[in-house]
């Protein structure tokens, strides 16, 4: 019953979330007459043995725009959506389910210093990159390029979940007992998952790449975040909301999950549409040793190295409200259980606010433009989260509930923040999709990706690291406010050195984001 009721779950997110991608396709369509600068993307040659459109190639190295027909609509990419949103929906189940551990491990007793080892779990996808062209390089002409790893991922996180969850409760032990959480096991545990559910993002972006029409590939961006947080969304709140009702425990969850993503792999195999069957021109190790080549070659592209020093860096001013303010607010009186209500009103808000950003993409927007804008307000939402602590310390005596106006309050500081965090990634999303070379199929995307996932991963292992170091007491306000402060200098500092080297990013000519550049003057 409980498994027919989350399948019953999983198809209403699907049915929500695919009417919100084409939300973001109902902006007014530019006329064939139009001119527009092609993206990077849409220069990649068809996986049939097309010859590439030397005209727009030029075109791109020349910085100069083209003219194309009218887009066919997302409509005509319906099935593609739908099955990229259901990909990086089962992609954000592992997230969702770290999300809730140190929830889990606070009421525990464990300490900031362990936090900040489980917060290490996330490096898989900050790493991707080193094993990005393995998968993108060695695959299967029979089952095709992308499902050769989706596929075998799908079922070993599936495996994996059920074999687990009958000894993930035994390894976090029982609330107030006086058997230790094994942090150690735990930490090791959901490494594997990132690892697996990394192995298959790689995948999927190149999927999307050649799944969706050359019109919509952008579309593929609103996929990820609309997918990534439905999937956080379900594994999350769904688990705490069930287990702080002593409906289900960790094990059982994971367990129902895990068959989820097994019967999930017959949707893969009859959904996934132009995906690449055609075998290489190359042996295997030519063909992954010229992948790694290429890799080099789009590193040492100046453009990459300048947007490399905007991704490294751009999630330290906003790590201590990422990842101390739910643990703050959990430690200050607002329970579990109000947590996952809250973040429940958050979802329609984030999937919103991911449309209409995607819809002013389509209108020829600035992703850029968006994603500092979008900067400045999360800074704004931090000073103001920071003000919400100090209420719920001051206000709220010990052991009594949270006032409804104070809730109410909390709910529009983190409205504030998820607006603002959506809108950054769709807009760093965007603008990746719009800059790489799709003819090296997903390094490109993945190894843009990548350094923003080590971007925004590593400053949050430092913040508990850090919060721990001043105060190592969980839920400490002098280490929470010192941070806080810290970070929002540290945000202002950040915007004031970054916002024009951003913006000169932004109009760079598509020349300067070519990898193949260099090898096809060669020729």
């Amino acid at each position: 019953m409980k498994m027919m009721k989350v399948r019953r779950g999983v198809i209403v997110f699907l049915v929500l979330a695919v009417p919100a991608v084409l939300a973001s396709e109902r902006a007014d369509r530019p006329r064939p007459t139009s001119i527009r600068r092609p993206a990077l993307h849409e220069l990649l040659p068809s996986p049939k043995p097309i010859e590439p459109r030397r005209d727009v190639l030029l075109a791109a190295r020349s910085g100069k725009s083209q003219s194309r027909a009218a887009p066919l609509g997302a409509k005509s990419d319906l099935p593609a959506i739908a099955l990229l949103i259901l990909l990086y929906t089962l992609q954000g189940i592992p997230m969702g389910l770290g999300g809730a551990m140190p929830m889990l491990m606070l009421e525990r007793g464990v300490g900031t210093m362990e936090q900040a080892v489980f917060s290490t779990v996330t490096l898989p996808f900050a790493l991707k990159l080193l094993w990005a062209p393995l998968v993108d390089s060695v695959y299967s002409t029979v089952l095709g390029r992308r499902k050769t790893w989706i596929l075998p991922v799908q079922a070993a996180i599936g495996m994996i979940m059920i074999t687990a969850g009958g000894r993930v409760d035994l390894l976090l032990g029982p609330v107030g007992g006086a058997t230790p959480v094994n942090v150690k096991a735990l930490t090791a545990l959901f490494l594997a998952f990132y690892f697996l559910a990394a192995t298959q993002d790689i995948a999927v972006d190149g999927l999307a790449l050649t799944a969706l029409s050359p019109a919509n590939r952008e579309l593929g961006a609103t996929c990820n975040a609309i997918g990534q947080s439905l999937g956080f969304f379900l594994a999350y709140v769904g688990f705490i909301i069930l287990h702080s009702r002593g409906l289900t425990t960790l094990g059982n969850f994971m367990k129902v999950w895990g068959w989820l993503f097994l019967g999930s792999i017959g949707a893969v195999v009859t959904m996934t549409k132009n995906d690449e069957h055609t075998r290489p021109t190359r042996n295997v190790a030519r063909n992954l040793v010229d992948t790694y080549g290429v890799m080099a070659k789009v590193l040492a592209l100046p453009s990459v190295r300048s947007l490399a020093v905007v991704l490294l860096t751009r999630g330290a001013p906003f790590a201590a409200f990422d990842v101390l303010l739910p643990l703050e607010l959990q430690a200050n009186g607002v329970k579990k259980q109000q947590l996952a209500l809250l973040s429940t009103m958050l979802l329609p808000i984030s999937m919103a606010s991911q449309a209409v950003v995607s819809r002013f993409f389509r209108q020829g927007a600035s992703p850029m433009r968006i994603f500092v804008g979008a900067a400045y307000a999360r800074l704004l939402q931090g000073a103001l989260a920071t003000g919400l602590v100090f209420l719920l310390r001051t206000c709220v005596p010990a052991g009594a509930g949270v006032p409804l106006w104070l809730l109410g309050l909390g709910l529009l500081v983190l409205a504030l923040g998820a607006v603002a965090s959506s809108s950054m990634f769709v807009a760093q999303m965007a603008f990746f999709n719009r800059v790489s070379d799709a003819r090296i199929g997903g390094t490109y995307l993945t190894m843009l990706n990548t350094l923003a996932n080590l971007g925004g991963q590593w400053p949050g292992t430092i913040v508990l690291a850090l919060k721990g170091a001043i105060n190592d007491t969980p839920g400490s306000a002098k280490g929470f406010y010192m941070v806080a402060v810290g970070s929002t200098l540290l945000g202002i500092a950040w915007l004031y050195a970054m916002r024009s080297h951003i913006f000169a990013l932004q109009d760079r000519p598509a020349k300067d984001w070519l990898a193949t550049e260099t090898e096809e003057r060669a020729h």
